[in-house]
C-alpha cells in the first residue's frame, strides 16, 4: 500500500484532516539528522505492511512544529498520533483539557518495560476525569553533556587530566586559560573557551541555567518536583547560578552572538567556533559521526561534568521526550494500536537505537546492552554510564499541586528570559531572578 510522507507546506498542513485519505495520520518531529527520519519510515512501512492501513506521515522540524501543532490542536482536527519533542510542554494542558487518550489499559503489562519514575512523570490530571492517567507515552531519556575539542585543548598545552573537577576551577579553565592559549596557539581571535546560549529565544538557555541551579542546589523546582522558589536560601542559590552563567558571556568568554535568537550552539561547536560546550542530547556528536568520522573518534571527546558548587556530585539536568494520542483525531482506536506496535514489537527501541543515538532508551535495563556500552565508542557509553550512574532532575516533569499550568514556566522560557535581561539588558542577576520568580507565581495562579 502506497505510503505518504509529506513535509509538508502550510497551506496543506492546515487542510482538514478528514480531507485526506489515509487511515491514519502521524505526526511526527523532523529528526536532526537524516538516520533519525529514515527509522520514521521503517517503522510507518512496518506498521502499514502489518496492518494493512495506510498512514500519512507528516513532518516538520523545530521550530516549526511547536506552531503548527497549537494551531492545529485549537482547531478541533489534531493528528491521532503526535511525538514532537519541544511540543512536550503542551501534553500536561491537553491532558487536563480531556484531549488525550489514557493509554496505560493499551499498554497493559507493556508497562513494565518502562523505568518505573518515567511513567510516573507521564501520569498526568484529566480536568474532566479528575484522575491521573497515562496521557503521555515515554519515547526517549536524554541527560546534558559536555563536549570538547581535544585537539584545541591540546594546541593549548593541555590535556584532558588538567581540567578541574571543581565547579569555579571548570568554568575558570575555560575562559581564563584555554582561550587565550588556544588563540596565541592558532592566531584566531574568532574562537572562545565555552559555547553556551544567552538568549531568551532558545530553551538550551533555560535547560542549561537549570543546570548551573542544580550545582548551587537552587533549583526552581526540586528532587521532589515542588516548588522552592519562596525559599530564601534557594533564591540566593539562584541569584549566584544566574550570575555564574552570564559572566561566561560577560567577560568574552563566549561568542558575541550568543545573545541573538539566532545564535545555535550546535552549529557554533561543530564549525569550531567554541572549544567546549554543553547539549541535552548526542546531536552534536551525531553530527560528526554522520559526516567527520575523524573528527568523531580522534578530535572531539564527552567528558564527565565537574562537582556541584557545594563539593558533592552534580546532580544532571535530563529530559524525558514525550508523544500523546488524540482523542480527536481520525482514528483514535488504531493510533492505540500503533502504540502498542510501537513498544510491543520493539519498533521504539529500533528509532532510538537506528536513529542515530540522539536520545536514550526510557528504560534503563536496555541501556546496559553493548550497544550502548560500546568501549570503542567514545561518546555513546559515557553518555550512557552518566544516565545510569548519576542523578538527574527533569524539571518538565511539572510540579507537584500545580497541575499542567506548571509546563507554561518552560513554554514561557521563564528562565531564559532571566539569562536575556542580564546578558542583553545589563540587570542585576537579582532583579532578574526575583522577575522570573514573579513570573512563575503570576502562571501559576492563572
Amino acid at each position: 500500500m502506497r505510503k505518504q510522507v509529506i513535509f509538508l507546506a502550510g497551506a496543506l498542513a492546515m487542510a482538514p484532516l478528514g480531507a485526506r485519505g489515509a487511515d491514519l495520520v502521524v505526526w511526527w518531529e523532523k529528526g536532526y539528522y537524516a538516520e533519525e527520519d529514515e527509522a520514521v519510515r521503517e517503522i510507518i512501512a512496518a506498521f502499514e505492511r502489518e496492518t494493512r492501513k495506510e498512514v500519512e506521515l507528516v513532518q516538520y522540524g523545530y521550530p516549526e512544529i511547536y506552531d503548527k501543532v497549537e494551531a492545529v490542536a485549537k482547531t478541533g482536527q489534531p493528528p491521532d498520533f503526535l511525538f514532537s519533542t519541544f511540543s512536550a510542554a503542551m501534553i500536561p494542558q491537553w491532558a487536563y483539557e480531556n484531549r488525550l487518550a489514557d493509554l496505560q489499559g493499551v499498554l497493559g503489562p507493556l508497562l513494565d518495560l518502562f523505568d518505573a519514575d518515567l511513567v510516573q512523570a507521564s501520569m498526568l490530571l484529566n480536568g474532566t476525569t479528575h484522575r491521573r492517567g497515562l496521557y503521555a507515552l515515554p519515547m526517549g531519556q536524554s541527560s546534558n553533556h559536555v563536549h570538547v575539542w581535544s585537539n584545541f585543548l591540546e594546541r593549548a598545552g593541555f590535556t584532558l587530566a588538567d581540567i578541574p573537577d571543581e565547579w569555579d576551577g571548570f568554568w575558570s579553565f575555560w575562559c581564563d586559560r584555554v582561550q587565550p592559549g588556544v588563540r596565541k596557539a592558532l592566531g584566531r581571535d574568532d574562537l572562545w573557551g565555552v559555547g553556551l546560549s544567552m538568549s531568551a529565544a532558545s530553551l538550551e538557555t533555560y535547560d542549561q541555567l537549570l543546570q548551573f541551579q542544580l550545582a548551587y542546589d537552587a533549583s526552581w523546582p526540586g528532587r521532589d518536583h515542588r516548588l522552592r522558589i519562596d525559599d530564601p536560601d534557594v533564591r540566593r542559590g539562584m541569584v549566584r547560578a544566574l550570575d555564574d552563567y552570564t559572566s561566561i558571556w560577560q567577560k568574552g568568554c563566549a561568542p558575541p552572538d550568543s545573545v541573538s535568537a539566532t545564535f545555535n550552539n550546535n552549529k557554533a561547536f561543530l564549525d569550531q567556533r567554541v572549544v567546549m560546550t554543553a547539549n541535552g542530547t548526542l546531536s552534536i556528536t551525531g553530527a560528526l559521526r554522520a559526516k567527520r568520522a575523524e573528527d568523531y573518534y580522534h578530535n572531539v571527546v564527552t567528558i564527565d561534568w565537574p562537582n556541584g558548587a557545594n563539593g558533592r556530585p552534580l546532580v544532571i539536568e535530563g529530559f524525558l521526550a514525550r508523544a500523546g494520542v488524540f482523542t480527536g483525531g481520525r482514528n483514535p482506536a488504531l493510533a492505540e494500536d500503533f502504540v502498542r506496535f510501537l513498544v510491543g514489537e520493539g519498533w521504539l527501541v529500533h528509532w532510538l537505537t537506528f536513529g542515530g543515538d540522539r536520545r536514550m532508551p526510557p528504560m534503563r535495563k536496555l541501556l546496559d546492552q553493548p550497544f550502548w556500552l560500546d568501549p570503542t565508542d567514545p561518546h555513546r557509553m559515557r553518555a550512557a554510564v552518566q544516565l545510569l550512574s548519576r542523578s538527574h532532575l527533569v524539571a518538565d516533569m511539572g510540579i507537584r499541586d500545580h497541575g499542567w499550568q506548571s509546563s507554561r514556566i518552560s513554554k514561557e522560557n521563564v528562565w531564559g528570559n532571566a539569562v536575556s535581561r542580564v546578558a542583553a539588558d545589563g540587570v542585576s542577576p537579582a532583579q532578574a531572578v526575583d522577575e522570573a520568580i514573579a513570573r512563575i507565581k503570576e502562571i501559576l495562579s492563572e
